[in-house]
C-alpha cells in the first residue's frame, strides 16, 4: 500500500502536499539556521564558536538517525512527524532568552535530536510513493528542500529581520513548526504491520551495513556524501562570518551569498541530469573535483561579493554533478533502496557535523576565510580514497572470476 493510499490522499494530491511541506520545512530550517547564527554573533560569538553551535545540531542528528527508522516503522510517519515537530517548536521559543553561546549550542543539540525523526518520516513516505509515481520524480524532494533552505530561508530572514528582530523571527519559526506538525498529520501515512526480523536488530543492522559498505557504488557514494555534507556545512556556517566580520559586507549581502549558492544548486540539479547520465564515472569525477576545488579557491581568496558568489556557483556545480552520478548508480543497485537511503542520510548528517566542527577547529590556527583553502586537500584525498576503494574491488572481482 502506498503512502498516498495509506493517508487517504490521491497520488497526485500526495505529491503536491509533500512538495509544499518539504519547501516549508526547508524554509523554516534555513531561516532558523541563519537567525541562530546572527543571534550568536549578536551575543559576541566568534567564528569557532559559531561553528561549534552548528556542529551540535548535526551531532544530535547523527545520534538518532538509525533509531528513528525503527520507531517510524513501528508507529508510522504521521505520528512520529507530529511529535518530533513539537521539540523544535518549544526550543526555538527558548533561544532568544539565552545569553551565552554555549546555551545556544545546547538548544541546537536538542533540536538535532528531533530533526531526524522528521527527515526520515518524510523520506520513508516519499520512497513509498515513488514505487508508484516512478523514479523520474526522485529529485523533487531534494530540490524542494534546497529551494526552501537556500532561497526562501534567506529571503524570510532578510524580510523579517528588520521588522521583527531576533525574538520575533524565532517566534515565526516556532509557529511554522506548529503548522508543519498539523499539515503533515493530514496526509503522511500511518503505521503498517511489520514482520519481526529473523535476527536480532543489532546483528541484522550491522550485517546489512557491512554488506552495503563493501559495494564500491554504495561505499564511494556514502564517502562522497560525507564530503559533500561537510563542504555544504562549511559554506553555510562560515560564509556569513567571512562576509560580515572579515570582509565587512552588509547583512543583506551575506544573505544573498547563501541564496546564490541555493539557486545555483537547484539549477545544476534540475538541469544537468541528462548531461551527467551520458558521461562515465571517469569523466564526472575529474570535472566535479576541479569545479569544487576552484570554487573553494575563490571562497578562500575572494575579497568581494562577485568572487565569493562565483566560488559558490562553482562549488555547487561540483557537488551537483557528483550527487547526480551517485543517485544514478544507487538507483541501479540491487540492494533494498530504503536501507541505502538510510545509510546515505546518515552519511550526509555525519558530514554536516564533521564540516562544522572541522571548520571550527581549523579557525583556531588560521583566519576563517582560509578554512576554505584548507578544505581543498580534503576534496582531493577523498577522491583518491574512492578510486583506491573502487580499484581494490575491481581487483577482487577479477581474482574471483579467474578462480571460477
Amino acid at each position: 500500500m502506498s503512502a498516498a493510499r495509506d493517508a487517504g490522499v490521491p497520488p497526485c494530491g500526495f505529491l503536491l502536499h509533500f512538495v509544499l511541506l518539504a519547501m516549508l520545512s526547508g524554509a523554516t530550517i534555513g531561516t532558523a539556521k541563519l537567525v541562530t547564527t546572527f543571534y550568536a554573533l549578536h551575543l559576541g560569538a566568534d567564528a569557532a564558536q559559531v561553528g561549534f553551535i552548528s556542529a551540535m545540531e548535526s551531532l544530535g542528528m547523527v545520534l538518532v538517525t538509525v533509531p528513528a527508522g525503527f520507531l517510524i516503522a513501528r508507529f508510522g510517519a504521521r505520528r512520529v512527524y507530529f511529535i518530533a515537530s513539537l521539540g523544535p517548536l518549544l526550543l526555538n521559543l527558548l533561544i532568544p532568552f539565552t545569553s551565552v553561546w554555549y546555551a545556544i549550542a545546547l538548544t541546537q543539540l536538542l533540536i538535532g535530536l528531533c530533526i531526524p525523526f522528521r527527515i526520515v518520516s518524510m523520506n520513508s513516505a516519499f520512497l513509498e510513493h515513488l514505487k508508484h509515481a516512478g523514479s523520474s520524480r526522485a529529485g523533487w524532494y531534494r530540490a524542494a528542500l534546497v529551494v526552501g533552505i537556500g532561497l526562501c530561508g534567506p529571503a524570510v530572514a532578510d524580510l523579517l529581520g528588520a521588522r521583527l528582530g531576533n525574538t520575533g523571527i524565532f517566534a515565526v519559526v516556532a509557529a511554522s513548526f506548529a503548522v508543519m506538525a498539523v499539515y503533515g498529520h493530514a496526509f503522511l501515512p500511518e503505521a503498517r504491520p511489520v514482520a519481526p526480523p529473523e535476527a536480532g536488530p543489532a546483528t541484522g543492522m550491522l550485517a546489512g551495513l557491512r554488506d552495503m559498505l563493501r559495494s564500491p557504488e554504495i561505499g564511494n557514494s556514502c564517502l562522497i556524501e560525507v564530503l559533500a555534507g561537510a563542504t555544504n556545512a562549511l559554506y553555510g556556517t562560515f560564509i556569513m562570518v567571512v562576509a560580515i566580520q572579515s570582509l565587512h559586507m552588509s547583512r543583506a549581502e551575506a544573505l544573498q551569498l547563501v541564496m546564490v549558492q541555493g539557486a545555483a544548486s537547484v539549477l545544476w540539479l534540475m538541469g544537468l541530469g541528462r548531461v551527467v547520465s551520458r558521461l562515465s564515472e571517469r569523466q564526472v569525477y575529474p570535472f566535479s573535483v576541479a569545479a569544487a576545488s576552484g570554487g573553494l579557491m575563490l571562497l578562500g581568496t575572494g575579497q568581494g561579493f562577485a568572487a565569493l558568489a562565483a566560488g559558490a556557483v562553482l562549488m555547487s556545480l561540483g557537488a551537483a554533478m557528483i550527487h547526480l552520478l551517485n543517485m544514478t548508480q544507487l538507483s541501479r543497485h540491487s540492494m533494498d533502496k530504503s536501507r541505502i537511503s538510510g545509510l546515505f542520510n546518515l552519511a550526509s548528517m555525519a558530514g554536516a557535523f564533521a564540516g562544522a566542527m572541522a571548520g571550527s577547529l581549523l579557525n583556531r590556527w588560521m583566519p576563517v576565510q582560509h578554512v576554505f583553502l584548507a578544505w581543498i586537500p580534503m576534496v582531493l584525498l577523498t577522491t583518491l580514497a574512492c578510486r583506491v576503494h573502487a580499484g581494490r574491488h575491481a581487483g577482487r572481482a577479477a581474482l574471483n572470476a579467474a578462480g571460477a
